[in-house]
């Protein structure tokens, strides 16, 4: 009975989540054509350029297909059996489950069992998850800070965010701290987790004395149950990260590839504002204006993600008014235009159609629905714990075995190879010149005293073992 109530609940969760997703997106679909906008983003629309829109929708595709990729290439670290497709399959899975959920929260833990249903291992689908996450992180610091070092005067002339008030005044927003606040919170994800990895001390401080200090002023609820749960997250990017440096070349290739993601979905923008001319009809292709649209998606992303509604409904649409609003040059229904094409093509429709996929996938989560949270993945985490410690343990020893054979392998024939002293062959001869005896032939005993014979070493026999997994290390590198 308690299972099934908790099965009834879950469902009417994710049904108010979706019906919150589409009021919310009802809401800024009104807004964006609010009063003469109407008219203007109709024509704007009815002189659109379709081969830019095309463009839009084979570039989202990419984006999914370099995403999926992603997936397969972590997944061959484990078997040789899984396919490209399957990858872009957990990718869409997990896009779905991310959309209707607050704060994202239920899109790793729904790929999990997606990754279980397709024949990886759940330790190892926990293990690929978490790496995943560590990765896509680094690259969304990479990105930021890029987009902080070139875009600062853009971010200065920002449109503030202006909110009408009983009074018939207004109040004023700037979004700067808001951009800065979303940054941070990018940033301490990693970095806290990192001091946390390798500091006792913060570690200890954070666990016993921040966290205590939250749950006596009521903004954490739980408080043990809060420290259990950032241990385990803690030592499970122990291991990860362990794993990820045994694969130093698999790191290089990912890290570029998630940086390709996120380029190919935060330049959207702009080929929306071409296929609408929102640029005048004769602009040519322009990659400095390109690049700024990215860098701008950028800071939307962090300041969308500081609020956790499902998809970012609503929010999202807002402030893409009042982020884009100077790089279009003021013009309102270019904005809101193009707000509605690029939301249209990034979110509703991926929306439905990684619905379709969660649904009718032959190896979709055969999980309720109600298990799509960040505590289901907190608690695989802590199920598999010991088995991916062990793999990840075994993996670093092999790897540094590995390193150092090939370093050996580097300086045979290197003229920079150190020198090295002949070994003994257990028999030294005594060079000294020999009395002359002309009259008297030498004996046996004189024989013996200029030959010095040394007991023979028994060579020394290395073990199979550590040969067996100098020999295997090699398989981690066959993606």
């Amino acid at each position: 009975m308690a299972d099934k109530a908790k099965k009834k609940n879950g469902s009417f969760k994710y049904v108010l989540y979706i019906v919150i997703v589409l009021v919310a997106t009802a809401i800024a679909l009104t807004i964006s054509l609010w009063g003469d906008k109407l008219n203007m983003v109709v024509d704007a629309f009815s002189k659109a350029d379709w081969r830019y829109i095309l463009i839009i929708i084979g570039i989202v595709l990419f984006s999914y297909g370099i995403d999926g990729f992603i997936i397969w290439v972590f997944c061959r670290l484990y078997t040789r059996e899984y396919k490209l497709h399957q990858g872009v399959a957990t990718s869409l899975v997990g896009q779905f489950y991310s959309d209707v959920t607050p704060g994202a929260s239920g899109g790793q833990v729904m790929q999990v069992y997606t990754l279980k249903s397709q024949g990886i291992q759940v330790s190892n689908a926990a293990s690929i998850m978490v790496m995943w996450f560590i990765l896509y992180q680094t690259a969304l610091i990479i990105f930021d800070v890029v987009a902080y070092s070139v875009e600062w005067n853009q971010i200065m002339a920002i449109k503030n965010i202006d909110i009408p008030m009983n009074d018939g005044g207004t109040l004023t927003l700037p979004l700067l701290p808001f951009i800065i606040l979303g940054f941070l919170l990018n940033l301490s994800v990693i970095a806290l987790l990192f001091i946390m990895s390798y500091s006792h001390k913060v570690h200890n401080f954070i666990l016993h004395y921040v966290i205590g200090f939250f749950g006596r002023i009521h903004i954490i609820k739980n408080p043990d149950k809060t420290r259990e749960n950032l241990r385990v997250q803690v030592e499970n990017f122990k291991i990860e990260l362990r794993r990820l440096q045994a694969n130093i070349p698999v790191v290089i290739l990912q890290i570029i590839l998630f940086l390709a993601l996120l380029f190919s979905r935060y330049c959207i923008p702009y080929f929306a504002g071409k296929a609408l001319h929102g640029f005048g009809d004769s602009a040519a292709f322009d990659f400095g204006s390109m690049m700024e649209a990215s860098f701008l998606s950028a800071f939307h992303q962090m300041v969308t993600g500081l609020i956790p509604i499902p998809g970012s409904a609503g929010v999202s649409e807002l402030f893409y008014y009042y982020l884009f609003n100077n790089y279009f040059g003021n013009n309102e229904a270019v904005v809101s235009a193009t707000q509605i094409l690029w939301r249209t093509a990034t979110f509703h429709v991926m929306l439905v159609v990684s619905g379709f996929v969660a649904a009718l996938y032959r190896s979709r989560p055969k999980e309720a629905i109600h298990y799509a949270n960040r505590q289901t993945f907190v608690d695989l985490q802590l199920q598999t714990y010991d088995e991916r410690k062990r793999s990840s343990d075994t993996m670093y020893e092999t790897h540094q075995i590995s390193k150092k054979s090939l370093r050996i392998k580097l300086l045979e024939g290197s003229p920079f190879r150190p020198k090295q002293k002949p070994k003994s062959t257990g028999v030294t001869l005594n060079f000294d010149p020999p009395e002359q005896t002309p009259t008297n032939p030498m004996t046996e005993t004189t024989v013996r005293s200029r030959i010095k014979i040394d007991p023979p070493k028994k060579p020394k026999r290395e073990k199979r073992k550590k040969k067996k997994q100098e020999d295997s290390s090699w398989e981690v590198w066959d993606i």
